[in-house]
């Protein structure tokens, strides 16, 4: 009997330490799953920079091709403006200048705006086209006209161009034809392309 019991102890240990090396080894395996799966949330982060970078890039060409303005868009434009010559006189007149532009622009889809008031009190309003024949290539001492543009024009392989470009200047006559000073000049300078949507470039007031 003694050594059945001794024998039923030795098998029961040896059954209790089975299961234990089991539990442990069951044990080393679940911890090794967690681990295993803990990496997951480091990889959905590195994905999810991953992807913000790939976005902001996107979003940044998006917006620089919009900021890059094509024969659809308006450029920024700065102009220099000199009424030395507009105090008086038969043929006295401001002198804008385009100093930079982002791109050209087509002449005939420029358009002035020119407001002002007459000797008689009245406000006269009036509209030129840079193409227009009685506008393009004169100034203020050779034409009637209210408004004269000079083409700084340029050439694209070996053919002369004309476009609205830094170089190029618009001239405000600023009397009448009877020699009378105009007072409350408005000017607007304005892109109208004959397709998309257009927008003024440049206003100034009481010159």
């Amino acid at each position: 009997m003694i050594a059945i019991s001794a024998a039923g102890l030795f098998v029961s240990a040896l059954v209790l330490q089975s299961r234990r090396d089991e539990e442990e080894e069951s044990l080393e395996e679940m911890i090794l799953e967690d681990d295993e799966q803990a990496v997951s949330p480091v990889i959905a982060t590195i994905l999810m920079v991953a992807i913000t970078v790939v976005l902001s890039g996107v979003i940044y060409v998006w917006a620089s091709s919009l900021a890059d303005t094509s024969a659809k868009g308006v450029p920024r434009m700065s102009f220099d403006v000199d009424s030395s010559q507009a105090a008086g006189g038969d043929d006295s007149f401001h002198r804008i200048t385009v100093t930079g532009s982002q791109v050209e622009l087509a002449t005939q889809a420029i358009e002035v705006t020119y407001e002002y008031t007459a000797e008689g009190g009245e406000t006269v309003r009036e509209q030129y086209n840079l193409a227009d024949p009685t506008v393009y290539g004169f100034y203020p001492g050779n034409s009637d006209s209210m408004v004269t543009f000079t083409d700084s024009v340029g050439s694209e392989g070996g053919a002369t161009k004309s476009s609205f470009d830094t170089g190029d200047t618009i001239y405000i006559k600023t009397v009448d034809e009877d020699g009378n000073l105009l007072t409350n000049v408005y000017v607007s300078v304005s892109y109208v392309p004959n397709s998309g949507a257009g927008a003024v470039l440049r206003t100034w007031t009481s010159l």
